[in-house]
């Protein structure tokens, strides 16, 4: 009787060990997918924001060009 005790004993403490690790895996998996996800979430913010950034300079160098070629029409066209 004490030996099917035993074996029982440790055939349920083998189960739950086992089931501990697998909730333990879960918790892993799902810490994973969540942190993955905002690493996405963060790449795209930060795409958005370059893609803002790279239209806004190049609207500034656009209009700096402009001003740039006005202004040396205008001084050749005074020197003449």
């Amino acid at each position: 009787m004490r030996i099917t005790s035993l074996i029982i004993a440790l055939v349920t403490a083998g189960a739950l060990a086992t089931f501990g690790q697998e909730g333990a895996v879960e918790t892993v998996k799902q810490g994973a997918k969540k942190t993955g996800q905002k690493i996405k979430e963060g790449v795209e913010t930060v795409g958005e924001k370059t893609k803002k950034a790279a239209e806004t300079v190049g609207e500034k160098t656009k209009e700096t060009a402009q001003t740039v070629g006005k202004k040396t029409k205008e001084a050749v066209e005074t020197h003449r």
